[in-house]
């Protein structure tokens, strides 16, 4: 009867769970202590014999079995009511499920893709420099020495009119007394002619005529200053005698003054001449200057792949000074295009991705071709279309979210396709037998 229990109780182990449990010892079998001899009752043997095929069978069919019942029961579980985060059979889980509270939790918002100008601010630096119009170099039209200097250092406000130094010169002597001869003659052929040999040294016409009144010659002609403004170069002293032709000095208004700033290669196209300017230097904090674009240099730098735009830049009190180091904002028309706020392209590396509702609540990525970048918005050439909703800002979190989304589903992918839980092979226990 022990023997038949041992039978019976291995049966039923083996049917429960096809685990196997410590057994009773195995007494009667041959060679083995307290194991009947041969010849003992063959009535008691056979029901042993008998528990031991059912054992073997039902391990045997417990392991081929086991993995096609694993696969139905996968199946069954997917789309069943009731159990979270199992999508229905055939449904498509791209993509991240985002609610709008969620959002509004996580800080995440939106924005609709729609046609509007894309205007950028283009900032670009340069020197303060004088206006190359308004420079004036004084010369010497006839041979001399300086007498008298007026305009004595560098630097000196000078208006127009005013004298900057008194020349001797013998050729003016003579070409006075020539004119006063002509007049006591009567010759007007002869006046005429000296009075234009005066004009062309450029003697002022009230000078000429004060010495028509006077009747006598002047031993010095006085130079005076073309235009108003600063004395930035004086290349003469008293006493020196100077040649005709010889540039004394030049003259700069700073009333108006250029900056030239080096725009980005890829920003040039967006540059154009009459383009608003707001200036600002760092001697001067919190105050700012209007200019604009004049003139656009027809080439590029080749060292520093620049292009030089000019501005001018209206200096009316003179608080700038040239030589200041400046920073330009360079306001762009823009054109219109369809767009999104800058936030919502989120560059990869290699490509630009937008995150678009899907219109049932998840929103999957989409690779974009971005065009102008403005201050607050991106030109979107392709991948979108106007009234397309994209998420505009967090999108780093979507992102996360959709690739560990992808990497779980290409786990369960993975393990829907192996043994003993989707291809994971669990480690065996001890002592459990292997196929």
């Amino acid at each position: 009867m022990k023997q038949i229990s041992t039978g019976l109780l291995v049966a039923a182990m083996t049917l429960t769970g096809c685990k196997k449990a410590p057994a009773p010892a195995m007494q009667g079998m041959p060679g083995m202590p307290g194991m009947p001899a041969a010849g003992a009752d063959t009535a008691a043997v056979k029901p042993i014999k008998i528990g031991l095929q059912v054992a073997a069978v039902t391990l045997t069919g417990c392991r081929k079995t086991a993995p096609s019942q694993e696969m139905a029961s996968m199946k069954d579980m997917q789309g069943m009511p009731g159990m979270p985060g199992m999508p229905a059979p055939g449904a498509d889980t791209s993509g991240v499920p985002l609610g709008r509270a969620e959002a509004a939790r996580l800080g995440i918002t939106f924005a609709r893709a729609a046609e509007r100008p894309v205007r950028s601010s283009v900032r670009a630096v340069g020197i303060l420099k004088y206006a190359e119009p308004n420079l004036v170099y004084v010369n010497a039209r006839v041979g001399g020495w300086v007498e008298r200097l007026y305009a004595d250092y560098v630097g000196k406000r000078v208006e127009q009119g005013d004298p900057l130094l008194a020349l001797y010169s013998p050729d003016l002597v003579s070409a006075q007394e020539e004119y006063l001869l002509a007049r006591r003659l009567k010759d007007d052929t002869l006046a005429a002619s000296a009075r234009r040999r005066l004009t062309l040294w450029d003697i002022p016409p009230d000078q000429i005529d004060s010495l028509e009144t006077r009747g006598s010659v002047t031993r010095t002609l006085l130079l005076r200053a073309p235009r108003s403004g600063a004395v930035t170069e004086k290349m003469v002293i008293e006493g020196q005698a100077v040649k005709a032709g010889d540039n004394l000095f030049q003259i700069a208004d700073a009333r108006v003054l250029w900056v030239d700033v080096a725009i980005f290669e890829q920003d040039a196209a967006a540059v154009r001449v009459a383009t608003p300017a707001a200036i600002t230097v760092d001697a001067l904090p919190g105050r700012t200057f209007r200019g604009r674009v004049t003139f656009i240099y027809p080439q590029l730098d080749e060292k520093t792949r620049t292009l030089t735009a000019r501005v001018a830049v209206d200096n009316v009190d003179g608080a700038l000074r040239p030589g200041m180091y400046a920073t330009a904002a360079l306001a762009t028309a823009g054109r219109r295009a369809v767009s999104v706020p800058l936030e919502a392209v989120l560059p990869t590396g290699t490509k630009d991705l937008v995150f678009v509702n899907r219109r049932d609540g998840r929103f999957v990525p989409r690779e974009v071709r971005v065009g102008l970048r403005g201050d607050s918005l991106v030109e979107i050439v392709e991948g979108l279309k106007p009234g397309d909703e994209v998420v505009a800002s967090a999108t780093f979190l979507l992102d996360s979210e959709s690739n560990l989304a992808a990497a779980i589903q290409g786990l369960m992918l993975q393990m829907g396709m192996g043994l003993n839980m989707g291809g994971m092979r669990m480690p065996a226990k001890e002592g459990a037998r292997r196929p």
